[in-house]
């Protein structure tokens, strides 16, 4: 035996490598490409018996798909122009007075005080809006402009799609929630939603928001200040698990509904079910 014999020998056997039964072949590609081929024609099998023979689990949630084909396109309906040929950048950053570092024009450094943490109110509990028009658009801004905390949430969609664009916007207070047709409003969004959301004296509470604030930016030129992001201060606190799911149910003792999370959000007009997920989303 020559020594490339030799250690391919060693290497099958650090491996565990074996031919599942098959003969051996003079080629190893040819030996694996086999293998896989038999494993796929089992695999095969024995989803076209289960198909054949068993319906879903009892009890079990039916699928929602993550792309509907049916669906037209939002950029021919909503009359949405999308330039791909410049894309999305973020603004140019001034230097720190040192030249060391870059600042943010919005940037703002503040000691945020202690508060008494307040449980929010029951789903039921709490009047929802969806908005869908120019009127309701302005009601949300001017309520914005009220409070000084409010809860963001975005559903985004970059299926078959060289940018991606925002669905929908989720947005609650201490006493309402709001559901903004982002894709009906895009070109409105940004005009009316531009200053409560710089605006340094508003918390804005978010969960993992590094690409919505990307998203934010591209789509509607907003530019978030004085961010809280659930999913960093579970990461600071060291917690078992940083999700939003965990951090519902550990915090309100509310059990997160998961099974719209990849759903197709271009959908219009959006069943009871998603909306509901929605709000969920922002308790």
């Amino acid at each position: 035996m020559d020594e490339p014999e030799k250690v391919r020998g060693r290497e099958d056997a650090a491996s565990g490598r074996e031919a599942g039964g098959a003969e051996e072949a003079g080629d190893g590609f040819q030996l694996v490409i086999h293998g896989k081929k038999k494993k796929r024609a089992a695999s095969g099998q024995d989803c076209g018996t289960a198909g054949s023979s068993a319906g879903p689990a009892p009890g079990a949630m039916a699928k929602v798909p993550f792309h509907d084909p049916s669906i037209p396109r939002p950029q021919d309906v909503y009359k949405i122009r999308v330039d791909n040929y410049k894309p999305f950048q973020h603004v140019w950053l001034e230097r720190s007075e040192d030249g060391t570092r870059h600042v943010h024009p919005l940037f703002v450094d503040r000691n945020v005080p202690d508060r008494e943490p307040v449980k929010p109110a029951d789903l039921e509990d709490t009047p929802f809006t969806l908005v869908q028009d120019h009127k309701g658009l302005t009601e949300l801004a001017k309520k914005l402009k009220s409070v000084t905390e409010f809860a963001v949430d975005l559903e985004h969609n970059q299926y078959r799609s060289f940018q991606g664009l925002i669905c929908l916007m989720q947005i609650s207070t201490r006493t309402e929630d709001f559901i903004v047709d982002t894709l009906k409003l895009r070109i409105y969004i940004g005009l009316y939603l531009q200053e409560p959301f710089k605006d340094p004296t508003k918390r804005k509470v978010m969960h993992g928001a590094d690409r919505d604030i990307m998203w934010l930016q591209r789509d509607f030129h907003i530019y978030v200040c004085n961010l809280f992001d659930t999913g960093q201060a579970s990461r600071v606190l060291q917690m078992e698990r940083n999700s939003l799911e965990h951090l519902l149910l550990h915090f309100c003792g509310v059990t997160a509904k998961k099974e719209y999370q990849n759903a197709d959000w271009r959908s219009r007009p959006l069943p009871d079910e998603m909306i509901k997920y929605c709000a969920y989303t922002l308790f």
